[in-house]
């Protein structure tokens, strides 16, 4: 809708409710969400860690009373009036409801799904699949972090850009599918355990197509196609491939030959490029291994991740 819309106390657009919040989504657009949160009395909250986070954050505090600590260990109540404002958080800050606090919150990035049950139902799953193959521990949250950067470097624009973010973290979830002795083996695959391998893009679009994240599925059956048409499940190439999954697929790469597996040990991140170089126009779009590299080399090993 253009122009301009009024809305009444009781409108919202969606609503998610936790066991002491429930927020509700006022209005979207451009990226940007903002949101009314209603806080239960004596309710810890966390403002988690985010320094290589591009985003911004605003509270204002509409009624009740935050406290926390400041740098000088001295308690700050924040009042109606107050308000806070979140770039680049280097470490954790926590703020305790004295009574119950109703903030006005907006994000210049798409936050208020992050909220809601359906993806925390399906974030579970995601974290159950890297239980089952206990060599990917945190794989999903570094591919999330990575691709977020990458995809930022590369101009995409917000909606895109959630998109990548939910992709990148679900982009295994149809490996739920796949039995552990199959998931967990460590010689070669028969070929009719391949064939279960190659269709865990499939599972993991079919898993989400019925949810808000319906528009991700299609990044998620095509993070394992191939820039010169030799990945799978369909054997893409080129712009047949949507760029979120052209980057899920050189972060991956990285993520994987810079961990420990059981065929193989970690390479160095230097010898990661080196292999993203060798193939950047043959398995990768050459302009994702390029703008994935100046990330990788702009940063202290491991200060990509946050």
């Amino acid at each position: 809708m253009e122009g301009v819309r009024i809305g009444r106390e009781s409108d919202f657009i969606k609503q998610a409710s936790k066991k002491s919040t429930e927020v509700r989504l006022l209005a979207r657009g451009n990226g940007i969400e903002i949101m009314k949160q209603y806080i239960a009395a004596n309710a810890l909250i966390t403002l988690s860690s985010e320094p290589n986070w591009n985003g911004f954050e605003f509270y204002f505090i509409l009624d009740g009373v935050l406290t926390c600590k400041n740098g000088k260990d001295e308690t700050v109540r924040l009042r109606p009036g107050d308000y806070l404002v979140v770039t680049r958080l280097m470490e954790e800050v926590y703020f305790r409801t004295e009574e119950g606090v109703t903030l006005l919150y907006m994000s210049s990035q798409p936050i208020f799904h992050a909220l809601s049950d359906e993806i925390h139902r399906l974030v579970a799953l995601a974290k159950e699949v890297e239980r089952k193959d206990n060599h990917t521990q945190k794989h999903c949250e570094r591919l999330q972090s990575l691709s977020m950067l990458v995809g930022e470097k590369m101009g995409l624009p917000p909606d895109r850009l959630e998109l990548l973010i939910y992709a990148a973290l679900l982009h295994d979830i149809g490996k739920i599918k796949i039995p552990d002795h199959i998931l967990k083996k460590k010689g070669p695959l028969t070929p009719e355990e391949w064939e279960k391998i190659i269709k865990h893009p499939i599972e993991g679009r079919k898993m989400i197509e019925d949810t808000f994240l319906a528009d991700a599925g299609p990044i998620i059956e095509q993070h394992h196609e191939r820039y010169d048409g030799t990945g799978y499940p369909f054997g893409l190439k080129g712009d047949e491939i949507s760029i979120e999954a052209r980057i899920i697929g050189v972060v991956d790469a990285f993520d994987a030959m810079t961990s420990d597996r059981p065929y193989c040990a970690a390479m160095t991140d230097q010898e990661a490029l080196a292999e993203l170089r060798q193939y950047s126009g043959s398995q990768f779009d050459p302009k994702v291994v390029k703008a994935f590299i100046e990330i990788i080399e702009t940063y202290p090993p491991g200060a990509y991740l946050h």
